[in-house]
């Protein structure tokens, strides 16, 4: 009985569109300014960073790195990687944008932030 309701339930809820789970340019920017603040060059964590970041903080720098990594694996062409995995300098060429030359979509930011 416990199973025939799941399996209706799952039935008539719709699945979750991704695309309200979209990210503007200007929130990734503002999220990559706290990945910047938080890491240094060498993609590690700046010394008591950990006891200064607060869990916003942290959550939005995540953010920034959850979407570059995501971005970078998706980039290839021909079996090869178009976009390396230097987070800080991808970091801080976002955050160095102005979200008015990225409206919408993060995505051109992420294609810039590759090509940089």
């Amino acid at each position: 009985m416990i199973r025939k309701s799941i399996v209706t339930l799952l039935l008539i809820v719709p699945p979750m569109n991704t695309a309200l789970a979209a990210v503007d340019s200007a929130t990734l920017i503002a999220a990559c300014k706290e990945y910047v603040a938080i890491y240094d060059r060498r993609g590690e964590k700046r010394f008591l960073a950990g006891i200064a970041t607060s869990t916003a903080e942290a959550m939005r720098a995540g953010l920034c790195r959850g979407m570059m990594e995501e971005h970078a694996g998706h980039s290839h062409f021909g079996g090869q990687q178009l976009c390396s995995e230097r987070w800080y300098e991808q970091a801080s060429f976002i955050a160095n944008q102005n979200p008015s030359d990225f409206v919408g979509s993060s995505e051109r930011l992420l294609d810039a932030a590759c090509n940089d």
